[in-house]
């Protein structure tokens, strides 16, 4: 049956087939749900950017309501990044300030995938994964990836009320 199908929608589309087996087929057929999945899955965002760990330096430490001191970015790191710890369903806000540059600033979860982005500035609902904190990632360069020098301000936020 998906043998005669397949041959039947070549045809149909006037593609010239009569050498291809029915294991390639199959073959052909299984890599294509998969590519479909997959588009469908990055265009609905369930897959998200990661940092490589390795393009990743690790400042330091900030909690709720703190500002970091005057960072140093340099082109030589990919990204610079603060780590925090949160627990679901908290709501936080992010602030990547420079006197004149402009920063791209994510949020990321405890294996570095982008959880939310932005410029400058980000507030996000923190995932739920269970009742203990986790550590998470506040990672940041600037926006053309040029030197220079920011600081970083972390604001826990109150609930989001439902309207």
């Amino acid at each position: 049956m998906a043998r005669t199908r397949i041959f039947y929608n070549a045809r149909r589309l006037g593609l010239n087939l009569p050498s291809l087996s029915p294991s390639l087929a199959r073959r052909h057929l299984m890599t294509m749900r998969r590519f479909v999945v997959f588009a469908f899955l990055f265009a609905a965002g369930l897959i998200a950017e990661s940092f490589p760990p390795a393009d990743v330096k690790v400042m330091g430490d900030l909690s709720y309501g703190q500002t970091s001191s005057a960072v140093e970015c340099s082109s030589a790191s990919p990204y610079y990044a603060f780590v925090f710890n949160g627990k679901g369903g908290e709501r936080v806000d992010v602030v990547v300030k420079s006197e004149d540059r402009q920063a791209f600033v994510a949020i990321g979860d405890p294996s570095l995938n982008q959880l939310a982005s932005g410029t400058g500035h980000v507030t996000f609902t923190l995932p739920n994964r269970g009742p203990d904190a986790e550590g998470f990632y506040i990672v940041f360069r600037d926006s053309e990836s040029k030197d220079a020098r920011f600081t970083v301000e972390l604001t826990k936020l109150p609930p989001e009320t439902s309207k």
